[in-house]
């Protein structure tokens, strides 16, 4: 078969779950925002809170999904991890303890580490999320913050049913504790309808909802926001004075714009995803039927079940055959977990999912050692 990416050293990167942005669409925004830029050039440019019309559809966008909310509710990051980075420095110390999902995100978990902050895991299973288990550590270990992804979760998939987010409010509520609640993925449901924002589901007021244009639109435009209550978000944009004063103003036009056009790209986007799903499916099944995994009701990746802890050892590998991808075990809270799973994102092209599983399929059969040390530089999305 003709490589379709050229030479076997041409990486193909699944270590990142960011879809692109059709070329049209970003030509047609930023003509579009143009004349809107030059006007904001005759300003100083500094929003610390973000565009007052982005914010305001930002809080609209939550409104209309269920969550009734105003402007003053709302902060613009520069992406969702500024924004948790900003609620981790502002609620958190050194030692205080956090709830997380274990697997979680792997640069939230990042995040939580430089804050030093001490991590209390709550199992996420391929069928969910132990909702006894969630309550019982609110309970017992009272942490100052929890960390929750319930729609589509990074990496499993697995989607929270309504009645066991009114459970762990009700008991977040009872522990005190902060929720930051990861919505990046919220509108990526492709089997179902998409669900209400976790903060509809009871007591919202120590509940702060993160979001971003990352997974839906492009990473490239570094755009996230928060959703708190209006003296909150007034001490984070404080805190965010202190560290970039502000975010581009050109980016935010483009994000207002592209919201405003979500009704048209949104859906295409979900078709796009389930056309990649089904590739990666097929071609998996074709090459490396030995692999396990159950199909998300939404998000942008497979969470893969090898049969055996070589996640480690077969990255290193595949990386020598032109792919790029993690082990499991860089999205577990502890050392040593997961080592069975990779997280395989369906966000290329199906031909190009093919080839990855192809090169994929290459390097297994040359054999492995579960034994192998991973040394290579990580980053994903």
């Amino acid at each position: 078969m003709t490589r379709l990416l050229g030479p076997v050293d041409t990486a193909i990167d699944l270590a990142r779950a960011a879809p692109g942005l059709p070329e049209q669409a970003l030509a047609d925004a930023l003509a579009q925002v143009a004349p809107q830029l030059a006007a904001h050039a005759r300003t100083p440019g500094y929003h610390p809170y973000g565009l007052p019309e982005l914010r305001a559809a930002v809080a609209e966008r939550f409104t209309r999904r269920g969550l009734a909310t105003l402007p003053e509710q709302i902060l613009v990051t520069s992406g969702a991890q500024h924004a948790l980075s900003l609620v981790l420095g502002l609620l958190g110390r050194p030692g205080d303890r956090v709830m997380v999902e274990n697997p979680s995100y792997a640069n939230a978990l990042d995040a939580m580490r430089r804050a030093r902050l001490r991590t209390v895991s709550v199992p996420v299973t391929d069928t969910g999320w132990d909702v006894e288990i969630v309550e019982s550590t609110l309970r017992q270990t009272v942490p100052q913050l929890g960390y929750l992804i319930p729609d589509f979760h990074n990496p499993t998939g697995c989607l929270m049913p309504d009645d066991e987010r009114a459970r762990i409010l009700r008991a977040a509520q009872r522990s005190g504790t902060w929720l930051i609640v990861d919505e990046t993925l919220a509108e990526l449901a492709l089997d179902v309808p998409p669900p209400l924002p976790f903060a509809s589901h009871g007591a919202s007021g120590q509940v702060i909802t993160v979001g971003s244009m990352s997974k839906t639109h492009w990473g490239g435009l570094r755009i996230g926001w928060l959703r708190a209550p209006a003296k909150l978000v007034t001490e984070l944009a404080g805190q965010r004075v202190a560290t970039d004063m502000g975010g581009s103003v050109i980016d935010q036009l483009l994000a207002l714009e592209l919201l405003e056009r979500a009704g048209d790209l949104l859906p295409a986007r979900l078709e796009q995803a389930r056309v990649q799903r089904a590739a990666l499916a097929d071609a998996l099944a074709e090459h490396i039927p030995q692999w396990t995994w159950r199909s998300p009701p939404g998000g942008l990746s497979l969470w893969v079940d090898l049969g055996e802890p070589i996640g480690s050892a077969f990255a290193e590998k595949a990386l020598d055959h032109g792919v790029r991808i993690e082990s499991g075990a860089y999205f577990a809270t502890d050392p040593g977990l997961f080592e069975q799973r990779l997280r395989i994102p369906f966000t290329t092209s199906p031909d190009t999912l093919h080839e990855a599983v192809q090169r994929m399929a290459a390097a297994l059969a040359q054999g492995l050692s579960p034994s192998s040390v991973d040394r290579r530089p990580h980053w994903v999305a």
